[in-house]
C-alpha cells in the first residue's frame, strides 16, 4: 500500500522511488490510470457551493430582521394591512440588498480563479512492454504518486514532488514560504524534522522553477500536497464573528425586550381599565411599532455600502459589508512581510568598489534610481565600480521587461529576482543590458552550482582578449582574487584590502542584506579551456571589483503607515516565514520593532503552550520562520488576548490567518486566488498605507452607526414614553397617535435624517483615539444620557400639546398637532445628532448638504401630510392654522437648545482632559 504522507525528505531517492513502487523510467500508462482511481485527479477540490438560497437565509435571519418580522406578524393579525405592507417591503428591500452584495461578492471570487493546471512533461514506459521510456506532454490534473516529471526554468511545479536529479535547479517559493529569494534544490536526503522551509529536496506544488533543470518524483497530489492542507486548514479555521454582528444582537434583544415589555404594559394597563379589544389591540400595536427603529437595517446597509464605494475609490475592496465597521474596531494588524511589508522584488542597496561604498536609490524592479556619488567620477566605465556593473550585468540569466496595466508601468523580472535585481542596478548606473549583451556576446560559461556557490560567463568584444567575469559567495570569490581593482588600477589584494573587502561583506550581512562579491579576468581565447579548469579546481586567479549588497525591501510608504498604526493604538505585528536576521532588519526599518525587541522564531512558537503564547503575543511584534500553523496560532493569541485582529498576506502561506482573522486582507496584484476567497477586503495597490485609510473610514462607519441608532433610539423612547403615559394619564381621550402616525414618523420623517446621519464626516482627531473595546455597545452612555434627558422632553411636549388643545381642537387636530410636535422634535434632535461634541453652529450647513437636504424635504413632507387630501384619509390628519404650527415649531426647538449646552459642557471636559 503506497503512503503519500512518509517524511519524503528523510528518504533517499532510491528508498522513495521504492516506496511509491516505480522506477527512475516512470510509470506505464495502464498503472497510471489504476493509480488515478485510488488516488483521485491532481487537483484542489472546491468547496461546497454557497446557494442563492443560503445567502438569501443568512440575511432573513439577522436579528433586526426577525424583530421587524415579529411587528410584521403582529399587524396582520390587528387587521392593519398598510402596516403590514410597509413593514415587509423593509425586511424585503433590506434582505436584497444583503444579497445581492454578497451574491456579487461569491460570483466575483469565482471569477478570480486563475490557478488553473498547466500541462507538464511526464515519463512514461513504451507501451511495447520495454523497458524503455519517454517523455509525454499531459495535463497535471493526469499527475499520480509515482510519476517522473521533468522540470525546467519558467515551469510551475504540478504536484508536491521529491527531487531524483538537479541541475542548478533555483525554485520561487515566496508564496508558500515567504521566502523573499529563490531556494536552491537538490537530491540530497534531509533529518526527519526539518522544517518544510528548509526541506531543498521538496518541490511543492504551485512553486515556479526559476533556473536550472531536473527530474522530480510526484510523492503527493491534490487535496494531499502542501498546498491542498492548507486549504483544508483555512476551511477548518473559526471565521469568527464581526464586531458589528455582536453588538446588532445585544442591540436587537435590547430593543426585542423593549417592544414586548413596552407592548405587554400596555395590553395590561388597556385591559384593566376595560378598552374596547380592537382599541387595545390597536394601542398595543402603536407601542410596539414606536419601540422599533423599522430603518435601522436599511441604513445600516446604506452606510456601509456607502462606505464600502468610499474605500473602493481608496483601493480597498469590500467583499464582506460587516469589515467595514470591524476595520474601525481593529487593536492589531498582524502582517506577511514578503509582499506585504515590502515589495517582493529583490533591490541592490549597497555597493562596494574601488575601496568605497556606494548606496543605490530606488526599490523593486523599477529602474528609477541612482547609484549616488557615481554621478561625480568621470570615465567610470574603467573604474572598479563601473567594471563591476558591467559584470553583473553580463554574468546574468535574467532579463527585465515592462507593460503596461491600467495605465501604470509595471516591471518585472525574467528569471532569477536575485540576477533581475543586479540588471536594475546596471540600468541605474546608465547601462543597457541588452547592448552590453550584444556588444559582448557570452561564448562559455561555468553555471551556477550550490556546491561550489559563484557562477562564471566568458565574453568577447574586449579587443582580442576574452574576460572572464564571476560572482558568488563572498568567501569563494576572495578565495579566487589576487589583485584588486582600485579606480583605473590593478593592485595587489594585501591583507589588508582583503580584510576590508570581508569586512563589508559581514556588515552588509548584518543589515540582513544578501551578499555577492564579483571578480573579474582578462585571458586569451587559447586559455579559455585551461582557465575552465582551473576555476574549477581552485587555482584561477581573479581580479576582485567589490561586493553588492540586496535585499527585499519595505515599500516607501509603509514606515509612515505603520507609525499612523501606533498613533491611531494599534499594535503591528509580522510574521513570515523569512530568516530572523532579516525580518529583524526589515522591522527595525520600518518601526515595527520596538527597541532592545527580538523576533521570535516558528521553533520558538512550537515549544509553546497556547496560554504561553498569549502572553508573548502582548509584547513581542516580530515572528519569522513560521509556517501556516503558527500565523494561525498567532492570530488566535491575539484574539484571546481581546484584540480584533486585521491579518494582510498575499501568499497561499497567509491564508489560514485570514480566515480565522477578524478582518482578512489580501493582496490585489500579488495576492493568490486562494488568499482572495478567504479575505474580507482587498487591497487593489497592495499598499499596506490603504489598510490605514481603510480602518480611518471604518471608524468613521462606527461614528456615524452610533449617531444614526443614538438619534433612533432617542426617538423611540419619546414616542414609547408618550403613548405610555398618554394610557396612564388620559385614559378618557382616543389615542394620542395612531400606529400609521407612528410609521410615518419611523420611516419618513426618521427616514431622511437616518440615511443622511450616515453620511456626516470624520470628526476632528479621529485616528488618535485609542480603538474601540471589542466589547463595547453601540448604546453607550453617552446615548443613554442622550435617551434620559431628551426622550421625556420630547413626550412631555407631545403631551402637553395634546391634553391643552384636544377640548378646544378636538380629537382630528389635537391628535394631528401631536404628530407635528413629534416629528418636529425629531428634526431637531436629528441636527442633535449630527456630532456628539461640536456644535450645530460649528458644522454649519455645507458640511453635510444632503442633511440640510432632508431638513428641508422632511418638514415640506409633514406640511403635505396634514394638507394633501390623501395623505389626510391615509394618516387620520387635518389641517393646521399658523398658531399650531408655530406652537410646534418652537416648543419642539427646546431641544436642540438643551443638547447645545450640553455639548458646551462636554467640550469644557474633554479640554480639561487633554490639557491634563
Amino acid at each position: 500500500m503506497i503512503d503519500e504522507k512518509k517524511e519524503w525528505h528523510s528518504l533517499s531517492p532510491k528508498e522513495s522511488l521504492e516506496s511509491l513502487e516505480t522506477t527512475p523510467r516512470g510509470l506505464s500508462w495502464e498503472e497510471a490510470e489504476r493509480r488515478q482511481a485510488v488516488f483521485g485527479v491532481n487537483e484542489l477540490t472546491d468547496k461546497d457551493q454557497i446557494s442563492k438560497l443560503t445567502i438569501l437565509y443568512a440575511q432573513l435571519r439577522n436579528p433586526l430582521n426577525i424583530v421587524l418580522l415579529a411587528a410584521a406578524v403582529v399587524s396582520y393579525f390587528g387587521d392593519k394591512a398598510l402596516e403590514t405592507i410597509v413593514i415587509s417591503i423593509i425586511i424585503a428591500f433590506n434582505a436584497l440588498m444583503g444579497f445581492i452584495q454578497e451574491y456579487k461578492a461569491e460570483k466575483a471570487i469565482e471569477s478570480l480563479r486563475s490557478m488553473s493546471m498547466p500541462e507538464v512533461d511526464v515519463l512514461r514506459l513504451c507501451p511495447d512492454g520495454s523497458k524503455e521510456c519517454f517523455e509525454a506532454r499531459i495535463r497535471a490534473t493526469g499527475l499520480v504518486p509515482g510519476d517522473i516529471v521533468v522540470l525546467e526554468a519558467g515551469d510551475k511545479v504540478p504536484a508536491d514532488c521529491r527531487v531524483i536529479e538537479a541541475h542548478n535547479l533555483e525554485v520561487d517559493e515566496a508564496f508558500l514560504t515567504g521566502e523573499s529569494t529563490t531556494v536552491s534544490k537538490n537530491a540530497e536526503s534531509l533529518e526527519p524534522d526539518t522544517p518544510v522551509s528548509d526541506r531543498r529536496n521538496i518541490l511543492f506544488s504551485g512553486s515556479s522553477i526559476t533556473q536550472g533543470r531536473g527530474k522530480a518524483l510526484v510523492v503527493s497530489t491534490g487535496m494531499a500536497t502542501e498546498i491542498g492542507r492548507i486549504t483544508e486548514l483555512i476551511r477548518e479555521s473559526e471565521a469568527g464573528e464581526a464586531p458589528i454582528q455582536r453588538r446588532l444582537k445585544n442591540l436587537s434583544l435590547i430593543l426585542g425586550v423593549f417592544a414586548i415589555s413596552a407592548s405587554l404594559l400596555v395590553f395590561s394597563l388597556g385591559y384593566l381599565r376595560s378598552l374596547e379589544f380592537t382599541e387595545l389591540l390597536m394601542f398595543s400595536l402603536a407601542v410596539a411599532v414606536s419601540a422599533i427603529p423599522e430603518g435601522l437595517l436599511v441604513t445600516l446597509t446604506i452606510v456601509l455600502s456607502i462606505a464600502a464605494f468610499r474605500m473602493a475609490r481608496r483601493n480597498a475592496l469590500i467583499r464582506k459589508l460587516n469589515a467595514v465597521e470591524t476595520l474601525g474596531s481593529v487593536t492589531a494588524i498582524c502582517s506577511d512581510k514578503t509582499g506585504t511589508l515590502t515589495t517582493n522584488q529583490m533591490t541592490v542597496r549597497s555597493i562596494y568598489a574601488d575601496d568605497d561604498g556606494f548606496e543605490v536609490s530606488g526599490v523593486g524592479f523599477n529602474p528609477d534610481g541612482r547609484i549616488m556619488g557615481l554621478d561625480d567620477r568621470e570615465g567610470v566605465e574603467d573604474h572598479g565600480v563601473g567594471m563591476l556593473l558591467e559584470g553583473i550585468a553580463l554574468c546574468n540569466e535574467a532579463r527585465i521587461r515592462s507593460h503596461e496595466v491600467d495605465g501604470e508601468v509595471r516591471w518585472e523580472v525574467v528569471g532569477d529576482p536575485t540576477e533581475g535585481a543586479l540588471i536594475v542596478a546596471a540600468l541605474k548606473s546608465g547601462l543597457n543590458h541588452e547592448a552590453l549583451r550584444e556588444e559582448h556576446p557570452r561564448v562559455d560559461e561555468i553555471p551556477f552550482d550550490p556546491s561550489r556557490r559563484f557562477m562564471v560567463t566568458y565574453h568577447e568584444g574586449f579587443g582580442s582578449q576574452i574576460r572572464a567575469f564571476i560572482k558568488g559567495a563572498p568567501e569563494t570569490i576572495m578565495g579566487l582574487s589576487t589583485h584588486m581593482r582600485v579606480s583605473e588600477e590593478v593592485k595587489e589584494l594585501t591583507d589588508a584590502m582583503r580584510a576590508k573587502g570581508n569586512d563589508n561583506a559581514l556588515e552588509m550581512a548584518s543589515d540582513a542584506l544578501r551578499v555577492l562579491s564579483v571578480a573579474y579576468a582578462d585571458l586569451s581565447p587559447a586559455d579559455l579551456a585551461g582557465h575552465k579548469e582551473m576555476v574549477l579546481a581552485g587555482n584561477a586567479e581573479f581580479v576582485y571589483l567589490g561586493n553588492v549588497g540586496m535585499m527585499d525591501p519595505p515599500r516607501p510608504e509603509v514606515k509612515e503607515s505603520v507609525a499612523l498604526c501606533k498613533s491611531a493604538g494599534i499594535k503591528v505585528i509580522m510574521s513570515t516565514g523569512d530568516h530572523k536576521a532579516t525580518a529583524e532588519a526589515v522591522a527595525a526599518e520600518i518601526g515595527i520593532a520596538e527597541p532592545g525587541s527580538r523576533a521570535y522564531t516558528g521553533a520558538d512558537v512550537e515549544q509553546m503552550t497556547d496560554e504561553e503564547l498569549r502572553q508573548l503575543v502582548k509584547e513581542t511584534t516580530i515572528f519569522s520562520r513560521v509556517s501556516p500553523e503558527h500565523k494561525n496560532r498567532i492570530v488566535c493569541a491575539l484574539k484571546r488576548n481581546g484584540n480584533v485582529v486585521a491579518m494582510t498576506g498575499d501568499g497561499v502561506n497567509d491564508a489560514p490567518a485570514l480566515k480565522a482573522a477578524d478582518v482578512g486582507i489580501a493582496m490585489g496584484i500579488t495576492g493568490t486566488d486562494v488568499t482572495k476567497e478567504v479575505a474580507e477586503m482587498v487591497l487593489v495597490d497592495d499598499n499596506f498605507a490603504t489598510i490605514v485609510n481603510a480602518v480611518e473610514e471604518g471608524r468613521v462607519v462606527f461614528d456615524n452607526i452610533r449617531k444614526v441608532v443614538q438619534f433612533l433610539v432617542t426617538t423611540n423612547a419619546a414616542q414609547v414614553t408618550t403613548l405610555v403615559v398618554a394610557l396612564l394619564l388620559f385614559p378618557q381621550h382616543p389615542l394620542i397617535l395612531l400606529p400609521i402616525m407612528v410609521l410615518w414618523i419611523n420611516l419618513v420623517t426618521d427616514g431622511f435624517f437616518d440615511k443622511t446621519l450616515a453620511l456626516e464626516s470624520k470628526e476632528p482627531g479621529l485616528m488618535s483615539r485609542s480603538p474601540r473595546a471589542p466589547d463595547e455597545k453601540i448604546i453607550d452612555r453617552m446615548t443613554l444620557q442622550n435617551v434620559l434627558v431628551l426622550a421625556p422632553m420630547m413626550a412631555i411636549g407631545t403631551l402637553y400639546v395634546y391634553n391643552s388643545t384636544i377640548d378646544h381642537l378636538g380629537v382630528d387636530a389635537a391628535r394631528t398637532l401631536a404628530f407635528v410636535t413629534m416629528a418636529m422634535f425629531q428634526a431637531w434632535n436629528a441636527m442633535n445628532c449630527r456630532s456628539r461634541v461640536q456644535s450645530i453652529f460649528q458644522l454649519g450647513v455645507s458640511t453635510n448638504k444632503f442633511f440640510s437636504l432632508a431638513f428641508v424635504a422632511s418638514l415640506a413632507l409633514l406640511y403635505l401630510a396634514t394638507t394633501v387630501p390623501v395623505l389626510q384619509i391615509g394618516l387620520g390628519t387635518v389641517p393646521l392654522g399658523a398658531a399650531e404650527w408655530a406652537t410646534a415649531i418652537l416648543l419642539s426647538s427646546s431641544v436642540l437648545i438643551v443638547e447645545e449646552l450640553r455639548k458646551v459642557r462636554r467640550r469644557r471636559l474633554l479640554n480639561t482632559a487633554a490639557a491634563a
